[in-house]
């Protein structure tokens, strides 16, 4: 694919202060305080490669999530800051491999593998629509 910008190596981060939408609680879990939920930190695990490409591709074309493994280790607080950084390991293709690493203001809390893959916007809505045609279709 022509005019990707991305090369191996690229870093990118983000940093957020772990909000109550962003806990355990908001998710319905309740006795565990207000953790970071697995749920944000893997949204933020996303962001951070979402963003890390951001306009590095050819216009009319959007990063989609493939693959991902993650490992969430540490409990953060409510009110603590949670960095996250990407590094794109492996560019395979339309297939792009990263690593994330996400720490709080202790320590090192999760990390992670995420495979993005590019692909065509306007054909993977069609493809979507198709597939809901289907569905209607069926329950006729």
């Amino acid at each position: 694919m022509k005019d990707i910008k991305l090369q191996k190596g690229m870093t990118h981060m983000i940093q957020k202060t772990v909000a109550y939408e962003d806990t355990t609680l908001s998710f319905g879990r309740s006795g565990i305080e207000t953790l970071f939920s697995t749920t944000s930190l893997v949204g933020m695990m996303i962001e951070v490669t979402v963003n890390l490409v951001g306009k590095n591709i050819p216009e009319g074309y959007i990063t989609i999530s493939r693959n991902m493994n993650i490992i969430h280790q540490k409990p953060t607080l409510q009110g603590m800051a949670v960095t996250a950084k990407a590094v794109l390991e492996e560019i395979e293709g339309n297939k792009l491999h990263f690593s994330i690493t996400c720490y709080d203001e202790v320590g090192e809390i999760a990390t992670g593998k995420l495979e993005r893959h590019i692909v065509n916007q306007n054909a993977l809505i069609k493809k979507a629509h198709e597939r809901a045609e289907a569905l209607e279709q069926n329950s006729r």
